[in-house]
């Protein structure tokens, strides 16, 4: 009686083994179509970094896609490929458009690696203020940043697919819009469009306001054609008579995010006839989390918009 048993209960096991191995045999892990992606050790910062691109599907304008580069490639860049590729599909086809993404990671499976983009995305600062108590991760790595994006993998994405070098545009969240902000700053040549989504200008307010002062004297001897926006979400920072009894509200109010962004783009868009337009858009209801998605379909119609004819901007 016993064996008889066991007998069923085993039988009854390797039924649902089998059931369990069909009903998984039908999953298959999701792929993202037209993308491809590689590592990329550099030789300038000395780190590995994992390339992403989305792959237009039609053929180029006669001077190649327009490209857009962007920064946490790991968690921003699924969805701009699938944006990307919408772009493409819209019934009009005289409302299509191909731009090639670009997305700039880390290794590994971690959306963010928090280590490395807080070096690289920060620019020199040996005279900010640090908090007493807590040692600071490593920063200042931006000027060997932008000199990695510039000077190897720009051109290998230049050999391996037909790209516009006078249609490029950056974009960057949190201390990816700092990057931005620092390389329309220092190098505004670099790129014709910046997009800067909920910058962390707060990471050092008076490198900011020393950079741009530079920048300032730099457009009145040397103008730029680039345009450049910036971003907010409105849950980003208390209203001025917000009770402060919350630690997190005093902490979103001292960082000043929709106020910073906001003044920023108030001053640059004085310049505006040394060649750079300037907008700042706020997402209500967006947290510094969710502005990073509200801000990448801006980002791409910028991308898709940079060198185009203005009537097509007007038609989107």
């Amino acid at each position: 009686m016993k064996g008889a048993l066991l007998a069923v209960l085993a039988s009854l096991g390797l039924a649902a083994v089998q059931a369990h191995a069909g009903e998984e045999a039908g999953w298959q892990p999701v792929r993202l179509p037209h993308s491809n992606q590689r590592d990329l050790h550099s030789q300038r910062t000395g780190k590995n970094y994992r390339i992403f691109v989305s792959e237009p599907r039609h053929a180029p304008p006669p001077d190649g896609y327009p490209v857009l580069y962007v920064l946490d490639g790991n968690a921003l860049f699924p969805g701009l490929a699938i944006q990307a590729q919408a772009l493409e599909d819209r019934p009009d086809p005289n409302l299509r458009d191909s731009v090639l993404v670009v997305g700039i990671g880390y290794p590994g499976e971690a959306l963010y690696d928090f280590k490395a983009r807080a070096e690289d995305y920060t620019p020199r600062a040996e005279d900010r203020q640090r908090l007493p108590g807590r040692e600071p991760p490593p920063a200042g790595g931006a000027d060997d940043f932008l000199a990695f994006i510039e000077h190897e993998l720009k051109p290998l994405i230049a050999k391996r697919y037909p790209v516009d070098a006078r249609r490029q545009t950056l974009f960057g969240h949190s201390y990816g819009g700092l990057f931005t902000l620092y390389t329309l700053f220092t190098k505004p040549q670099a790129f014709q469009g910046y997009v800067a989504a909920s910058p962390s200008i707060w990471w050092y307010q008076g490198y900011v306001e020393r950079t741009l002062e530079a920048f300032e004297r730099q457009l009145a001897d040397q103008p730029v054609a680039a345009r450049l926006l910036v971003t907010a979400g409105g849950a980003e920072q208390p209203a001025a008579d917000a009770a402060m009894d919350d630690p997190r509200q005093r902490h979103m109010a001292e960082r000043r995010m929709v106020g910073n962004a906001r003044d920023l783009v108030d001053r640059l868009q004085r310049l505006s006839g040394r060649g750079l337009h300037s907008e700042f858009q706020l997402f209500p209801g967006a947290n510094h989390g969710t502005n990073a998605a509200h801000s990448s379909v801006v980002a791409l119609a910028l991308a898709a918009a940079i060198g185009r004819q203005p009537s097509r901007d007007q038609d989107d």
